[in-house]
């Protein structure tokens, strides 16, 4: 297969013609305003001032994305509506603003099934008239579990893998986007670019363990842009397959795919809980023998703070020793707090195990042994980790917002009143006491009390008290 070039326009060269790309800025950032397309169509028709083109070259100079945007205009409306002379000359225009990324294509293949079947691993373009990069994660017959890839790294958000220049096949990072996995048509493939990685390689990459990857930056709010950027791609992807649901073979359809479960769930945990509640999807069960043997299906992980829940789905539960020794090594080997079991096939609810429910316990006082059983059950999968996440987790938004009515001053005065009680407390019992020695060393402490108190308020305000207990103790002993 030779390789293909990208020409200064956007266009393919014959093998053996190449063309030199440069970059003098980097890819797509935010932080900044974007022009309108319409300030992007007036800078190539001459339509704009002086200040107004020096401002846009600015920032063409450094967004690749607004730079691909005028390229795509200036080929629509064709070069005798370029900017003329009065503005500034087209070959001016180009040392400045068409600075692409210099990287080699691989010739695109078409996408027969007898030739190039698709593989796990392999990078594809799909769809007709805008194009969108695929990797295929695997093929089953005439379909292909698939996530979409951009060259955007700097775009990436900590759902998102980013994939090193060096470990690219065109040089340059790749951004991954293993939330959005779908499974689409054969058909909808057609063009093969490159391998990304081999086939065995597929599931350490989408899980960011593959030596050259790595996460991006989490998303900072509701109004980062890359959230926006992400619905962009989830909706070109849902363009690829309009199925209309047949209403009379509803109740016979399959059960959501994994990816499909991951994808909901981390959408309503994202409203629910805020950024604070990662969702990683789980690709593979790695070294888990036991799981993989049950034929379970990984779905994701759920980290808040630490407290982190595994979910699965299972052909039946648990229902046996074997299922919940399978379970337990699940949980062990991901340092999970607890699991999320779901049943898609039977039925839409989800059961929650820790690590105390998935083993046998003894009744009392019968000593009887009683099976493990759920924590939480009957509940939508979304339900049960809220729930649990709020009985569990240490940062829960449910406790701190019942805290968050006590100003500082009040917590200093609950806690020194707190110390006050249980110091008047222990004077008390002291009284009851029956050895004469202790009454006394009780009633010779009772008149410090008032002072103590006023010691240890000073202490949980930061004050230094080392003196003040030191000079109580002396008192104290005299």
């Amino acid at each position: 297969m030779q390789p293909m070039f990208l020409n200064s326009r956007g266009c393919g060269l014959n093998s053996g013609q190449t063309a030199e790309f440069r970059r003098n800025g980097s890819a797509m950032r935010y932080g900044f305003k974007h022009p309108l397309d319409v300030d992007l169509a007036d800078f190539v028709g001459g339509l704009v001032d002086v200040e107004q083109r020096e401002q846009l070259e600015q920032h063409l100079s450094e967004c690749l994305l607004c730079r691909i945007k005028l390229r795509r205009l200036r080929d629509a409306v064709g070069e005798e509506f370029a900017a003329d002379g009065s503005v500034r000359s087209d070959s001016e225009a180009d040392a400045r603003v068409d600075a692409w990324p210099r990287f080699a294509f691989p010739t695109s293949r078409s996408a027969t099934v007898a030739v190039d079947r698709p593989e796990p691993g392999q990078l594809w373009a799909a769809g007709d008239e805008e194009r969108i990069l695929l990797l295929v994660v695997r093929q089953t017959e005439d379909r292909v579990l698939v996530v979409p890839v951009t060259f955007d790294a700097l775009s990436a958000d900590d759902e998102t893998i980013v994939v090193d220049a060096a470990l690219s096949p065109f040089d340059v990072s790749l951004a991954v986007y293993p939330m959005l996995a779908v499974e689409l048509p054969q058909s909808v493939l057609v063009g093969l670019f490159a391998e990304v990685v081999a086939a065995a390689d597929v599931d350490r990459l989408l899980a960011g363990s593959l030596p050259g990857t790595s996460r991006g930056e989490p998303i900072n709010g509701p109004t980062d842009p890359r959230l926006e950027f992400r619905q962009l791609l989830a909706d070109r992807i849902a363009a690829l397959e309009e199925v209309n649901p047949d209403p009379d073979t509803g109740a016979d359809a399959p059960p959501p795919r994994p990816e499909h479960l991951a994808q909901r769930l981390a959408a309503e945990l994202r409203d629910r809980r805020g950024e604070a509640c990662k969702v990683h999807r789980l690709g593979s069960w790695e070294e888990l023998i036991l799981a993989y043997s049950k034929g379970w299906s990984p779905i994701a992980r759920v980290d808040e703070f630490g407290t982190i829940l595994v979910v699965f789905d299972t052909l039946s539960g648990l229902v046996n020793d074997a299922d919940f020794n399978a379970a337990m090594s699940v949980l062990t080997r991901f340092n999970a707090s607890a699991l999320v079991v779901l049943v898609t096939r039977l039925s839409p609810s989800a059961e929650v195990f820790d690590a105390a429910s998935l083993s046998y316990g003894i009744g009392v006082p019968s000593g009887e042994t009683s099976p493990p059983s759920p924590m939480l059950s009957g509940l939508a999968p979304a339900d049960a980790i809220s729930k649990f996440l709020d009985q569990n987790s240490a940062w829960s938004e449910t406790a701190w917002s019942t805290r968050g009515s006590a100003s500082p001053s009040d917590v200093l005065a609950t806690l020194s009143h707190s110390a006050a009680s249980a110091l008047e407390e222990v004077a008390r019992q002291g009284r009851r006491a029956r050895i004469a020695s202790k009454i006394a060393g009780y009633e010779s402490a009772e008149h410090l009390l008032h002072e103590l108190n006023d010691v240890l308020r000073g202490a949980l305000s930061g004050e230094a008290v080392a003196e003040r207990l030191a000079d109580l103790a002396d008192r104290n002993e005299s």
